[in-house]
């Protein structure tokens, strides 16, 4: 029997008989065996803590939720983490629910929803008529519970799926109104947003409401403008409006404002984006705008727009002050962000942000209108 040394120099013999092509053979297998096994570090090595939690988590705990479930756990927190007060996630099952907003119909009790500047869910607008009208619930209510369920921590998008339902379904909400707490119990209705409301003040005044900035309202106020009287001056009411969509802002807004700068914003690579009206023939009536403390995000774009440019006087309390730009985000799987990416400023570079808009007269919300239709007798005159 050889030694081993004797063995491995039999070894190299072998090598250096067969020559050139097994040596290249057996350094190729070498690279190969070398680049595999970097490759492999190389992925353990970057798989991210968050990813590597969730993967001990379905492999080692008993009864493990469904990977999903971690993953928007996860998306949530980091979220919850940025400080973005204004952030949600939207799941594959509350996309549709976003789309409905956002277009105007949908099943539920009417209400609009916001976090509050102490990050709790608050009714930010209820639509007139609506179910959640008819029971009692107010503007800057806090939303405690639904069937049962604490709202503490939950994101806005959760808590809408939840209010959301077939129609003729009940559901127990939990509220808080001037530390008071109280609970009701609505019946889901198919609605249909009906975001504009228009009458005839007087024989050539127009009084135009707007709750929500969706996708319909610049088409429903024109059809507004064209149906009635509106010489003598138009009131536009944004009170306990929400906001919306800023591309629909800068339209409706722009039915009253010539060329020029409506709203911009920076983004973080601190590039501006400007949005214009391209109007060469808007609307010149003499108008009023109502705002008040809930009026927030691009309600208070189209309020800040007109003040700015001096095409209407603002009249009420001072707006909520919510001017942050949001953009939506589709996910690999469908699932949705809804994240900050700027702040906006109106076209003398005021911010609205924490600081809201101020209206040109001061008045009680319960002497608005009279106090706009003194304002407009006013401005008629003059012209």
């Amino acid at each position: 029997m050889n030694s081993p040394r004797q063995s491995i120099r039999a070894i190299r013999t072998r090598i250096s008989e067969v020559g050139f092509n097994a040596t290249a053979a057996i350094t190729s297998l070498g690279i190969i065996l070398a680049f595999a096994l970097g490759d492999f570090v190389g992925q353990a090595r970057h798989k991210s803590p968050v990813e590597q939690s969730i993967a001990k988590v379905l492999t080692k705990y008993p009864t493990p939720p469904k990977q999903s479930v971690l993953e928007r756990a996860a998306i949530e927190a980091v979220l919850k983490a940025s400080g973005d007060q204004w952030a949600n996630y939207f799941p594959q099952e509350s996309v549709s629910t976003l789309s409905q907003s956002l277009e105007g119909r949908y099943s539920g009790i009417g209400i609009w929803l916001r976090k509050n500047k102490s990050g709790l869910l608050e009714v930010s607008s209820i639509q007139p008529k609506s179910p959640a009208a008819l029971a009692g619930v107010k503007v800057l209510d806090l939303l405690l519970d639904i069937n049962g369920v604490a709202m503490n921590g939950v994101s806005v998008s959760t808590a809408v799926a939840s209010l959301r339902g077939e129609p003729n379904t009940s559901v127990r909400l939990g509220f808080e109104r001037n530390q008071e707490q109280f609970g009701i119990e609505v019946i889901r209705q198919s609605l249909l947003v009906g975001d504009v409301a228009a009458n005839q003040l007087q024989s050539r005044t127009l009084y135009i409401q707007v709750s929500s900035i969706t996708s319909q309202v610049t088409e429903d106020v024109l059809l507004a403008l064209g149906k009635y009287k509106h010489k003598d001056g138009i009131i536009l009411d944004l009170r306990d409006n929400p906001g919306g969509l800023i591309s629909e802002a800068v339209e409706l807004a722009s039915i009253f404002l010539n060329k020029g700068t409506v709203v911009s914003y920076s983004r973080k690579d601190e590039s501006t984006v400007v949005l214009e009206s391209t109007n060469e023939d808007p609307i010149t009536s003499p108008m009023i705008i109502l705002i008040n403390r809930s009026t927030a995000s691009s309600a208070e774009v189209i309020a800040g727009a007109m003040q700015d440019r001096n095409r209407a006087v603002i009249l009420g309390e001072k707006s909520y002050g919510k001017g942050t730009v949001q953009e939506i985000i589709e996910l690999v799987d469908g699932s949705k962000l809804e994240i900050t990416i700027g702040k906006y400023r109106t076209p003398n570079g005021r911010k609205i942000d924490q600081v809201g808009v101020s209206p040109d007269l001061l008045v009680p919300e319960e002497e608005d209108l009279k106090k706009a239709l003194l304002v407009l007798g006013g401005l008629a005159a003059t012209k």
